[in-house]
């Protein structure tokens, strides 16, 4: 069985609206429903959240669904590799910065490349800072 129709039947079970379950986890309606007709699946930190709310078991919910394991890992290294790339290209922006500085490049003929580091920079940074774990309340 799949993790969606567990997460339904369970639902079902306990009389509880997709509404209603979305509003416990802090998720739209919208995510339920797409979990439930196998259109996506709950992250990690939301299959923990329907155990706790249901209290049920991950081994329960999850142990069925190869697939959903499958998913979780191929997350879990594209998440590394992405975090890899942007630290390289955040380096490589940061070397190439204090280079043109110590080199004395910082002309205003060069604002180009400036202004294209400077971005470099902060987009990495943007992109980084998105991995850092969620504080739920």
């Amino acid at each position: 069985m799949q993790i969606g129709e567990k997460i339904k039947i369970i639902r079902e079970n306990k009389k509880m609206s997709q509404e209603n379950m979305a509003k416990s986890l802090h998720v739209s309606y919208q995510a339920v429903s797409n979990w439930e007709r196998g259109k996506s699946y709950p992250d990690i930190s939301n299959i923990i959240m329907i155990s706790d709310l249901y209290s049920i078991s991950l081994d329960e919910l999850i142990r069925e669904d190869k697939n959903y394991k499958d998913i979780l890992l191929e997350k879990k290294v594209s998440g590394i590799a992405d975090a890899i790339l942007n630290i390289i290209f955040l380096l490589c922006a940061i070397m190439l910065l204090i280079y043109m500085m110590v080199e004395n490049k910082l002309t205003s003929g060069n604002s180009f490349y400036i202004i294209l580091i400077i971005l470099v920079i902060v987009h990495t940074s943007v992109d980084l800072l998105k991995l850092l774990p969620k504080k739920r309340m």
